[in-house]
C-alpha cells in the first residue's frame, strides 16, 4: 500500500498545477480566453517568434517525458498486466487460441465484434475456474456480450439496463441471433479452417431449422445501485434460486463502473468481477463541481459518487473535473492516425457562446451552445438555426 500511496501522491502533485488547464475543452479555450490565462507570456512570445522557439520545444519535450514516467504501464510496482493475471490464475492457459473460438461479425460492428469475442472468452474461462450460478451483465445495452455468453458458452445471463428501449432492442437482437445461430457458427467454423463458404440466399435463410435451446438469457429494467437485490431479480427472471454471481459489463458508463465495484465489495454472493468501464466524464465526483449540462434526469438517479472510491483519496478530497476525465478516455493513437484537425463547428459554437454571454453576462458558465447540424458549413446559418431552435443546454 505504501508503494501505491507514493505513486498516487506523485500523480496528484504533478496534476495539481495544471488542473484548470487539463479541464479546458476546445470550446472553453476560446470562450474563456485560455491563451491569455494558461499560456505563459514566455511561451507565447517564443511561439510568436518561431526562430526563438527551440528552447520552448525542449521544455515541452521534458514535460512529455515527465508525463510518460507516470503512465500506468510504467508503474510496474502497483499494476499487473493481463498476461500476469492470466499466468497467476491459470498457468497461462487462458485466452490461448483454440478450436472453439468463433468470429461472428453479424449484428455488430468489427470493433464491437473484437471486444465481444475477447471479453466473452475471458469470462467463460475465468468461470471455468470459479463457477457461478448466474452472470449479471450490468448496462446490458443491446445484449452484445450477454447473448454471446448465453448462446456460445451456455452461461445463464441476466442483462440489466436502465433504459426500456435498450432492453427491447436487446430482446429483438436475441431473437434474430438465435434464429441464425446454427448457420453463423457453421460459417465461422469454415472460415477458421480457411474455407470460404458460399453465400446463403434468402431461400436458405428461410429454411434453416434451429435446435431448441434453454432460456439462458433474460433481461430486466433496473437502475443499478450497490443495494439492488440481484438474487430477487435473477430469481424472478429465471424462476429459480441463485447463490453465486459474476458481475460483468462491457463499456459500463458513468457511475456504473464504480457501482459494480461497490456491489462486488458489499454483496458476498458475487464471487467474480470482470468489468470494462467507459464514459468516465459522466461519473459523479464528490469534490468537483458538476459541469455536465446534459441529461439531468439520468444524472439525478445517481445518488452516490463514482469518484473517488478509496479512503485515501477521499481524505485528500481529490478532484479531477469532467473535461479532464473526458480527455483521459480519448484515443491519442486514433487522433494521430486520422491526422484530422477538429471540426470548425467547434469554433462556431465557441464564437456564438461568446456573443450570447456578451449580451447577457448572467449566462456565463450556466449555458452551453449544443451540437447542431450545420449543412451549409457557415457560421451565420448555424447561428440562425440555434436561435430558431434554442439549441443550448441549461
Amino acid at each position: 500500500m505504501s508503494s501505491l500511496h507514493k505513486q498516487i501522491d506523485a500523480i496528484t502533485e504533478f496534476l495539481r498545477p495544471f488542473s484548470a488547464f487539463i479541464n479546458c475543452h476546445m470550446v472553453n479555450y476560446l470562450t474563456d480566453n485560455h491563451w491569455e490565462h494558461f499560456i505563459s507570456s514566455e511561451v507565447r512570445e517564443e511561439i510568436d517568434n518561431f526562430e526563438e522557439a527551440i528552447e520552448c520545444f525542449k521544455k515541452l519535450q521534458n514535460f512529455i517525458k515527465s508525463c510518460r514516467n507516470l503512465y500506468l504501464e510504467n508503474s510496474k510496482n502497483i499494476t499487473s498486466s493481463i498476461e500476469d493475471v492470466i499466468l497467476n490464475i491459470s498457468e497461462g492457459n487462458l485466452l490461448k487460441k483454440s478450436n472453439d473460438d468463433l468470429s461472428i461479425k453479424e449484428f455488430m460492428s468489427a470493433k464491437k465484434c473484437h471486444e465481444v469475442e475477447v471479453a466473452s472468452k475471458f469470462i467463460h474461462e475465468i468461470l471455468s475456474l470459479a463457477p457461478v450460478d448466474c452472470v449479471i451483465d450490468a448496462g446490458d445495452g443491446k445484449g452484445y456480450l450477454s447473448s454471446r455468453l448465453a448462446l456460445q458458452y451456455k452461461l445463464k445471463v441476466l442483462g440489466i439496463d436502465a433504459s426500456t428501449s435498450n432492453t427491447e432492442n436487446a430482446l429483438d437482437r436475441k431473437k434474430k441471433l438465435e434464429k441464425a445461430w446454427n448457420g453463423l457458427t457453421e460459417r465461422a467454423n469454415l472460415l477458421s479452417q480457411g474455407i470460404t463458404p458460399p453465400r446463403r440466399g434468402k431461400k436458405a435463410k428461410a429454411t434453416e431449422i434451429q435446435e431448441t435451446r434453454p432460456e439462458n438469457y433474460k433481461t430486466c429494467n433496473e437502475f443499478i445501485t450497490k443495494d439492488v437485490n440481484f438474487q430477487k431479480l435473477a430469481g424472478e427472471a429465471f424462476n429459480g434460486e441463485f447463490q453465486s454471481f459474476c458481475m460483468t459489463g462491457l463499456h459500463t458508463c458513468g457511475n456504473l463502473a464504480s457501482t459494480c465495484l461497490k456491489v462486488f465489495q458489499n454483496q458476498d454472493d458475487f464471487k467474480v468481477l470482470c468489468n470494462v468501464g467507459c464514459c468516465y466524464h459522466l461519473i459523479n465526483e464528490e469534490f468537483s463541481q458538476d459541469e455536465f449540462f446534459g441529461n439531468k434526469v439520468l444524472r439525478n438517479l445517481n445518488k452516490d459518487f463514482g469518484f473517488p472510491l478509496s479512503g485515501y483519496l477521499k481524505g485528500q478530497k481529490i478532484q479531477l473535473g469532467r473535461n479532464a476525465r473526458m480527455l483521459a478516455a480519448q484515443s491519442v493513437h486514433r487522433t494521430l492516425d486520422k491526422k484530422e484537425l477538429p471540426d470548425k463547428s467547434l469554433f462556431y459554437r465557441a464564437l456564438l457562446e461568446v456573443l450570447i454571454v456578451g449580451m447577457n453576462e448572467n449566462l456565463k458558465d450556466t449555458v452551453q451552445v449544443g451540437k447542431i447540424k450545420n449543412e451549409s458549413g457557415t457560421f451565420w446559418n448555424m447561428s440562425r438555426n440555434v436561435t430558431k431552435r434554442r439549441v443550448w443546454d441549461f
